[in-house]
Parts: C-alpha cells; sequence; structure tokens
C-alpha cells in the first residue's frame, strides 16, 4: 500500500513539472508573436502579413520592443528639420571685393541745343497786321522781316515826339527821354531818325529778325528739360527779338521738366498783349545728345566721364558728360545725361544714338546678380543665419560682367545663397530681417 501511494505521488509530481513547462513556453512564445498593421489605418492590426481591408495597402510589421531601427539615407532626408534640409540642398557663395571695369551702354536721341533756342515777344500790345513766318520750320535770316503790328500806344508815342520836337525843341532831356521810350517799345535808331525827318506818325511798323533758324512750335521741340538762352551768347547762328531790340538783351525760354509747349504759330489779325511771345526760333549749328540712364547708373555717373557715341551710320564720336539731371521727370525711374556733340553733318534732331560710358574701376563688394531678388522697390538677399535663409534687404549699385554691386546691407564675410530666385515662388510674400 504504501509503494503505492509513493508511485502515485512520483507521477504527479512529473506531471506538474511538465505543466509548468509547457505554460512557460507558452507565454515566451506569446511574447515574441510579431503584429501587423496599415501604414494609413492604425487601427487594423493583424497576426499575419497581409493587406488591409479599407485601402488595400501591404500590412506591415510593427517594431518589437528595444528592436533598434536602422537610419538609411533616405530615411534621415525625411526625418531632417526644414531649415536644415533647404540650407543642404541650396549652393552658398560669400562676396568679393574686387576692381571691376565697368561699360555701362545707354539709349539717347539727338536734339537742339537749348543755348540757341530764343522767343521773340512783342514789345507793346496791338493788332498783328501782317505775318510773314507761316509754317514750322521755315527758315529765317539775321535781318528778315517777320511781322508788322499796329500799335496805339506806339502810335500816342510817336506824336508825343513830334509835339515836342515843334513846340519844345530846346528840351533836349524831354526828348531823349521820348526817343529812349520808343526804342523801349522795340522801334530802332533807324525808325526814329525816320520819324523825326518825315514828321509824321506810322501807323504799323515792323518787326526784324537779328538772327538767323528755323522757326518751332512747342511740339517740334524733342526735350523736356529748362533752359535759359541770353543773346549774347549767341553769333550768327543765335536769335534775337526785333522791333530794334537793344544789343544785349537777353530772352527765357523754358519748359516745366515732363512737358512741352503746346503754342502754334499765331496768325495776322490776332491780338497780341505786351511781352506776349510772338515766334519760337532755334539754331541748329550746334546740337546735344540727351541719354536715358537708370537711376541705379546714373547715380555713379558725373560730369567729364569718358563716352563713346554711335550714331548707327557707321560714324563714332569720343565725348564727356556735361550734365547729369539732378531730377526725375513724372513716371519715369531714369534720369536724363547730356552731351554736347561737335559732330553735325549728318545728323538730325530725333536721330537715335547709343552710347556706351566708360567708368573708372573702383573697389567694391561684388556679388553674382542671380543672387540678388530685384522687388522693384527694394532689393533682397538671402542670408544664411543659424541654419536658416533669411531675406535681408540691401542697396546695390551698377552691374557689369553679370555681377552687380553691393553697397550696403552686406559684409563680405556673410554668406549668401548663390540664386534668390530658387527661395521664392510667384505667390510668395517676403519679410525681410531688419
Amino acid at each position: 500500500m504504501r509503494r503505492n501511494l509513493k508511485s502515485n505521488g512520483l507521477i504527479i509530481a512529473i506531471l506538474a513539472i511538465l505543466t509548468l513547462a509547457s505554460c512557460g513556453s507558452g507565454g515566451d512564445h506569446a511574447a515574441h508573436a510579431d503584429t501587423y498593421t496599415c501604414p494609413m489605418h492604425p487601427t487594423v492590426i493583424s497576426d499575419r502579413p497581409g493587406t488591409c481591408p479599407v485601402c488595400g495597402m501591404d500590412l506591415v510589421r510593427k517594431g518589437r520592443a528595444g528592436e533598434k531601427v536602422e537610419i538609411t539615407e533616405d530615411l534621415a532626408k525625411l526625418i531632417k528639420s526644414p531649415n536644415e534640409a533647404v540650407v543642404a540642398n541650396i549652393k552658398t557663395i560669400k562676396g568679393q571685393y574686387k576692381s571691376v571695369p565697368v561699360s555701362v551702354e545707354a539709349q539717347g536721341l539727338v536734339t537742339y541745343d537749348t543755348r540757341n533756342i530764343f522767343t521773340i515777344p512783342s514789345r507793346v500790345g496791338g493788332r498783328l497786321e501782317k505775318i510773314l513766318l507761316k509754317y514750322e520750320f521755315q527758315p529765317v535770316t539775321k535781318g528778315q522781316k517777320i511781322a508788322e503790328i499796329y500799335s496805339p500806344e506806339l502810335l500816342t508815342a510817336q506824336r508825343e515826339l513830334l509835339f515836342l520836337i515843334q513846340n519844345d525843341a530846346d528840351n533836349k532831356p524831354l526828348i531823349d527821354a521820348t526817343k529812349s521810350k520808343l526804342e523801349l517799345m522795340g522801334l530802332t535808331s533807324s525808325q526814329i531818325g525816320d520819324l523825326v525827318a518825315k514828321k509824321e506818325t506810322t501807323q504799323t511798323f515792323n518787326i526784324y529778325s537779328r538772327y538767323s533758324g528755323y522757326l518751332i512750335t512747342g511740339q517740334g521741340v524733342p526735350t523736356t528739360s529748362v533752359s535759359t538762352s541770353s543773346s549774347s551768347t549767341a553769333g550768327s547762328g543765335g536769335m534775337a527779338e526785333g522791333m530794334g531790340a537793344s544789343p544785349g538783351a537777353s530772352t527765357t525760354t523754358a519748359t516745366t521738366p515732363g512737358t512741352e509747349q503746346t503754342s502754334s504759330i499765331i496768325r495776322e489779325g490776332s491780338y497780341v498783349a505786351a511781352g506776349q511771345t510772338l515766334f519760337s526760333i532755334v539754331n541748329t549749328s550746334d546740337l546735344r545728345i540727351e541719354l536715358d540712364l537708370p537711376a541705379a547708373q546714373a547715380a555713379s555717373m558725373k560730369k567729364g566721364n569718358k563716352l563713346t557715341l554711335d550714331y548707327g551710320n557707321g560714324s563714332t564720336e569720343a565725348a564727356t558728360i556735361d550734365f547729369v539731371q539732378p531730377f526725375f521727370n513724372g513716371g519715369q525711374d531714369f534720369v536724363k545725361v547730356r552731351v554736347f556733340t561737335n559732330k553735325t553733318s549728318g545728323l538730325h534732331i530725333g536721330h537715335l544714338v547709343t552710347a556706351r560710358i566708360e567708368l573708372p574701376a573702383s573697389e567694391s563688394l561684388w556679388v553674382p546678380k542671380e543672387a540678388v531678388l530685384d522687388l522693384g522697390t527694394d532689393k533682397i538677399i538671402f542670408l544664411k543665419d543659424r541654419g536658416a535663409l533669411i531675406p535681408k534687404k540691401v542697396v546695390t549699385g551698377i552691374s557689369a560682367e553679370g555681377l552687380i554691386q553691393i553697397t550696403s546691407g552686406l559684409a563680405s564675410s556673410d554668406e549668401i545663397a548663390a540664386n534668390a530666385q530658387y527661395l521664392i515662388d510667384s505667390e510668395s510674400l517676403i519679410k525681410t530681417a531688419k
């Protein structure tokens, strides 16, 4: 009996050991079982590979606890921060201090030298009885009669002089004063002498041009600058008013910047007031050239800079800049640069001219043109700062040989994007760093 109990106890012990062993093996297997899920639908879980019942994608195995993930090159790009990814893929450069020879090309046209544009005004009020200048660009020669005028003021002044001569001939000061009054009204010394000799008043008086040139109106003057001319500087090619204008008298012709005179040729029978302009006359013996330059380039231009003029007909001329316009015309982003030329043969008013201006090379900071983004009112570069590219305003100068001059806002040690256009799209709004 005792032997049977021992046998049964041994059997029970062996069964218990086997049961514990099988339970431990099953738990370990459960701990190492893999699960699979859908990348797009994490709620889909399976204990074996397959496809997602929602989207049809292949199920992927979930990582086991403590399992290390291998970082491949493609995965490294995905987990990199956006700023680091952008900077890593964009080439950056630094500006260089160096001397670059600068050659600027500009377009312009031939126009009148405004020092040879004059006006002939009426010295007195009255009615024009006869006009001899009929059409624009009509040639006028020195001493030519150009008009006849009837003036009550002149008629009264003549009668005063004749009265004094007949009734108070010894009063020389008063007679001389009356003659001076007639001269101020436009009579020449010969006309006054004829009046005293004939002792008869004249109803109309002739107006003469004392110089040579061509009749013009406002539309015939291709210029927008203010001009002031004096007859004291004009020779045989200048113009001055007739009616006995005294030598050295000056006249002024002015047009507001950006506008032109629109006066037409005056006609017979018109009434004029004292000081009113009758005719405008220009002499073409001297011409000048007006070039148009963008503001950024014009800032580097100075009087005396050398240039070469190409007239487009195979002829060229070396010249120098005489004047740089110090203001902008309305609605324009360029200034006028004036050049005088000694070459007048074969040139006409309005003739197109190409000029190449050579500027002295000076050391400054230069970067490629592609590195600067032009927003119209501002110039932008992208500065590398702490692993990111930040937009920043700069001030630019002239351009030459694919480079652009940076005058302010950038140091030679700064690193910038080589191509600023790559960093924006058509709908970008750029906020620059202060």
